[in-house]
């Protein structure tokens, strides 16, 4: 990668998404104007771009999200406040629970470039791609749902509490929380029961395994059956609101854990 005009960009992205996760909470906690939200979402849009910049710059270098889990990062960042920026568009309002959003992806980015303890090689391969692609799009819309989920259970203390001001204003409605934490799931499952079951064939194919491994597979299906039950609970038993909620934020506790154990097993010698 040349680090001449890579490394700036990256720095630069994370600068961009601390100031726009900065502003969006001084927004929550404080002030009722306006102009932290504008300036956060303009800080966010130019932290899309050169993170965006950065993304090309490394697929250039042969360093893309197939290289590594830590690659695999940076490129989930990116798809979450992609996502975040999509589903804002066709909703407003929501523009506040960036302030979730905007650490999460800051969060991710930075732990891109930790160092490794062993390199990893290219692995390639459509199954790969699939595999891995359709991990990140699940994982960026249950990152989505998990921020939707943590404003629902704010907001709902608000509401018990008949604190009607100050956050409760600045927040979306209970039923809008609610209802874009489903759509969410309901875009990320699909995506991440493909990556389970190519994630099968592709253990197989490049020989991995063993205990770490083992309990990664355990919690991802996990993960799954926590994030299909919302959605089956919520067709079958009208499941809404704070369980829906509690259950989207125990799944992507999981779905974190997996890619925790992934992380952490990369960083040994």
């Amino acid at each position: 990668m040349s680090p001449w005009l890579a490394n700036p960009a990256f720095y630069l992205a994370a600068t961009l998404y601390g100031l726009a996760g900065a502003a969006l909470l001084a927004h929550l906690a404080g002030t009722r104007r306006q102009v932290p939200v504008v300036w956060g979402l303009r800080f966010l849009t130019a932290a899309v771009v050169l993170h965006g910049l950065h993304e090309v710059l490394r697929w250039t270098d042969g360093r893309g999200p197939f290289s590594g889990i830590r690659e695999s990062l940076s490129t989930l960042a990116l798809l979450v406040v992609l996502a975040f920026l999509g589903v804002r568009r066709v909703r407003q309002r929501v523009e506040v629970v960036g302030a979730f959003v905007a650490p999460l992806t800051l969060l991710m980015l930075l732990a891109s470039r930790a160092p490794a303890g062993r390199p990893v090689g290219h692995l390639g391969g459509a199954l790969i791609a699939l595999h891995v692609g359709s991990v990140l799009m699940g994982t960026a819309a249950f990152t989505v749902a998990f921020a939707m989920a943590l404003a629902y259970l704010i907001q709902e203390r608000q509401v018990k509490r008949k604190h009607l001001k100050g956050v409760f204003q600045r927040l979306p409605p209970l039923d809008v929380l609610d209802d874009l934490g489903y759509r969410c799931v309901a875009v990320g499952l699909p995506a991440l029961t493909l990556g389970i079951v190519t994630g099968l064939f592709v253990g197989v194919r490049t020989s991995t395994g063993g205990p770490l491994a083992a309990w990664q597979q355990y919690v991802g299906m996990g993960a799954w059956i926590v994030f299909a039950g919302v959605l089956v609970l919520r067709l079958a038993a009208g499941w809404r609101g704070r369980r829906a909620a509690l259950g989207t934020i125990l799944g992507y506790a999981s779905a974190v854990l997996v890619l925790a154990g992934y992380y952490l097993r990369s960083g040994r010698p």
